[in-house]
């Protein structure tokens, strides 16, 4: 039985009525072939790939709890087994708990991420009235990105390497298993640090996407690792343009600057000589007004020392030349 419908998030949560239609939309991450679901199938086979010839066909993906594994496991950093096994759950706790929403209100400073959400709806509706929107690591709400989930216009298809309730795909970004030309926009945001190779991950982005469609992508230039085993990667914000490069650039520069960069430094260190990531973040926590200096930061000096970039972009045909990421530098040492 082919798979005729999928549940999708409609206005920012799944909804369990609401099934849309999603035929020929899913593909087999090894070989971009269709995907099947098998009728009475154990859940760690209840989808196969449709290419007789694919060895997806006959190892099949999993399920958990009706969320289809799609993952070529062979070429991805997750394993099979253990992802069955822990039931799709996440090595890390994400609940957000009253200590969480304490923490956020002491280190959030401002950032342009709301005002660019909106702007990145915008975009995506030239295209559509009602956009398909592809969040990858959209296990969790972003940082500031509720937009996309009060819009009821747009269609959310959210893909994480761990189940949640608005994990709709537990999918590899190195391998999106989505059609190419299919989606409107990709929401990318504090995920390409995470994957092993990001030029992988932006080339997938730039095979699924329509002509013209839009992708915002939030990337740290100077963070310590927060991730654990699964961080790997920083952008300058020149960096981070050039693995854009087959985009046009609709905007960009920095999301946080020098001040929260600074405590970060100081949780890490502070955490170092306790050997407590915890007491660094209170250390961090009662220096908190620091960050309100952020907006003195000249510009061209919060550049070049800058939390984290963004980059909103337009798919392109064309790639950047070498030559001219040199006059893109924005930063004070010209």
């Amino acid at each position: 039985m082919v798979i005729s419908s999928l549940m999708l998030a409609t206005g920012g949560k799944v909804d369990s009525t609401a099934k849309l239609v999603v035929r020929g939309l899913l593909r087999c991450p090894r070989c971009e072939s269709g995907i099947a679901a098998v009728q009475a199938a154990a859940p760690a086979r209840a989808f196969v790939c449709q290419d007789p010839d694919c060895e997806m066909s006959q190892a099949g993906f999993p399920a958990l709890d009706g969320i289809p594994v799609l993952v070529d496991f062979d070429n991805s950093v997750l394993s099979r087994e253990e992802v069955q096994l822990a039931g799709g759950s996440s090595y890390k706790d994400r609940s957000t708990g009253f200590l969480q929403k304490v923490h956020d209100f002491f280190w959030r400073s401002a950032s342009p991420t709301a005002a660019n959400a909106d702007r990145f709806i915008a975009e995506a509706k030239r295209l559509d009235p009602h956009p398909i929107i592809l969040v990858i690591g959209g296990g969790t709400i972003g940082s500031d990105a509720e937009a996309l989930y009060r819009d009821p216009d747009l269609t959310l298809i959210g893909t994480d390497i761990y189940k949640s309730d608005l994990t709709l795909i537990i999918a590899d970004g190195h391998q999106i298993p989505l059609a190419s030309g299919a989606i409107h926009g990709i929401w990318v945001q504090a995920v390409l640090e995470h994957v092993l190779t990001p030029e992988q991950v932006v080339a997938e982005i730039h095979r699924v996407l329509v002509p013209d469609g839009v992708v915002y992508a939030e990337t740290p230039f100077m963070q310590q690792v927060h991730e654990g085993p699964y961080d790997f990667t920083r952008f300058t914000p020149s960096g981070h343009r050039w693995l854009f490069r087959h985009f046009d650039e609709i905007d960009g520069g920095i999301t946080r600057g020098p001040a929260i960069v600074m405590l970060w430094s100081i949780r890490y260190f502070v955490g170092s000589l306790f050997g407590s990531y915890k007491v660094g973040t209170m250390a961090a926590t009662g220096l908190f007004w620091l960050r309100h200096f952020e907006r003195l930061s000249r510009p061209s000096y919060a550049a070049d020392g800058a939390s984290a970039v963004y980059f909103l972009g337009r798919r392109s045909q064309r790639a950047m030349k070498p030559k001219d990421i040199i006059a893109y530098y924005k930063g004070a040492q010209r």
